[in-house]
Order: structure tokens, then C-alpha cells, then sequence
């Protein structure tokens, strides 16, 4: 449907596959599912790297262990809303605390949003802050649930703790890893919190993901039907994106055996 609120009667009839035919020729909705998948790949990577490593230091027996689990998750229990305020203060350009640092430290003032190639990254930083306890959490359990007696074979063998984790952690938690690793990238697919408050999508479209363009087309300019066609787009990105990791992984291990 062409659905156009602006219009008071005659808004909405039926045009087929135009609003397919309009999305493929929109330069802007490919520049956000690029943005999308860059801010995917990169935030979910991040986080699943800060996470396993927070997730082994917490799995072993150091001092304040419990305190720490508990202190890990406190960014994941705030609202996206209220994390993306707190990020809008810390990245702020003239008055942030991370830039009175870096100026401090003998830096130069670095424009975290203004800057394009810098603002997403931004974005990302900001993510992994709140989500990367998601992922400690469950990996965290997924150790803790490995058999010990492997592990004592291996250090009875005289392996190293580098061929520990390479040969026997890390692939006995593959399948717990691909879970997290899942779930989290649908997740960050749905970006509309975060870049909203601190970026707005700028500087320009430069970290304007499909579904603030979605939202701004639907609900700004009253175009629901081209609206509604970007939200299908998106799950059909979600959905390829899905087999081509699930895919991936099966190869591999199909090949490991």
C-alpha cells in the first residue's frame, strides 16, 4: 500500500511492489543497512571478546569474586534511554570526562560525534559498556558447566594455559558461544535507543541504522507503507544474516570433524 497520513482522504491504495521497487533504488536505506551491519558485526565481536575474558578472570578464584559478578551487571539492568544519556555526557566533545582525560594526558580533543568515521565506533563502545555483562553472564556459566577432569588430564600432561584455552575451553564452549553470539547480533539489529539520544543518526547518516530511517519515514514524514517495506527489509537482512553465521559455523565444524 502507498499509506500517506498526511492526506486526509484517498491516503492509502494499493501499488503492488512499488515500495520494493523504491527501496532497491534508495541509496539512503543501503547506506543505514550498512551502518546496521558494521555497528552488528563490530558491537557483538566486542562485546563477545570483553565478555569471555571478564567470564575466565571471574571463573577463577580471586578476591571479591561475588562483588564483582554482581558490579558486572549493573549496565545491563539500565534502561538503552538511560545508557545512552550517560554516554551522551562521557563523549561529549567540549565537556566530557573522556576528553578532559585524553586533554589531560597531553591529547588532542577528539570529536567523538561530529566525526564520522568516529562516531560509530562511538556507538559501539557505548553498547559493549552495557552488553558485554550479557554475554560474561551466560559464558560464565557455560565454564562452569565444562568437565574439570579434562582440565586436570591436560595440566597433567603438561599443557600451557594457552593450549588449555586454544584445544579445550574455548571449543567445548562453542556451542554456548554460538547462542550468545546469536542472540545478541538479533538484538543489535534492532539499534534505535541509543542512536537516537546521542547521535540522532548523524552527523549526517553517517550512524543512522534501518530502523531509525524506518521510524523517521513511518512515523516523520507519514509514509507508512515505504515505512512498513524498510521493516520488512530488515528482517529479511536478520534472517540472511542468521543463515550465513549458522551456515558458516556448521562448515567449520563439519570440517573440525
Amino acid at each position: 500500500m502507498s499509506w500517506d497520513l498526511s492526506r486526509l482522504e484517498g491516503g492509502a491504495y494499493f501499488i503492488g511492489l512499488g515500495n520494493f521497487v523504491t527501496l532497491v533504488n534508495d541509496a539512503r536505506f543501503w547506506n543505514t543497512a550498512r551502518v546496521s551491519l558494521i555497528f552488528v558485526v563490530g558491537a557483538v565481536t566486542l562485546e563477545y571478546v570483553l565478555g569471555l575474558g571478564v567470564a575466565m578472570l571471574l571463573n577463577q578464584q580471586i578476591r571479591f569474586r561475588r562483588f564483582f559478578r554482581v558490579a558486572f551487571l549493573l549496565p545491563m539492568m539500565l534502561t538503552p534511554a538511560a545508557v545512552a544519556y550517560a554516554g551522551r555526557m562521557l563523549f561529549n566533545e567540549g565537556m566530557g570526562p573522556i576528553n578532559d582525560i585524553i586533554r589531560h594526558l597531553g591529547g588532542p580533543q577528539i570529536p567523538w560525534f561530529s566525526n564520522p568515521t568516529l562516531a560509530l565506533p562511538s556507538l559501539m563502545l557505548l553498547d559493549a559498556w552495557e552488553w558485554t555483562p550479557f554475554m560474561m553472564i551466560v559464558l560464565l556459566a557455560g565454564l562452569q558447566s565444562l568437565p574439570l577432569e579434562v582440565f586436570e588430564a591436560a595440566r597433567v600432561d603438561g599443557a600451557s594455559d594457552w593450549q588449555v584455552f586454544r584445544h579445550i575451553t574455548f571449543p567445548m564452549l562453542v556451542p554456548v558461544s554460538i547462542t550468545v553470539v546469536l542472540i545478541r547480533a538479533l538484538e543489535a539489529f534492532k539499534l534505535f535507543d541509543i542512536v537516537t539520544v546521542m547521535t540522532g543518526g548523524g552527523p549526517g547518516t553517517a550512524t543512522e541504522p534501518v530502523t531509525l530511517y524506518a521510524y523517521l519515514v513511518g512515523m516523520k514524514n507519514g509514509n507508512l507503507g515505504y515505512a512498513s517495506a524498510i521493516a520488512y527489509a530488515l528482517l529479511v537482512m536478520v534472517v540472511i544474516f542468521s543463515m550465513i553465521f549458522l551456515n558458516s559455523l556448521r562448515r567449520r565444524a563439519a570440517a573440525g570433524e
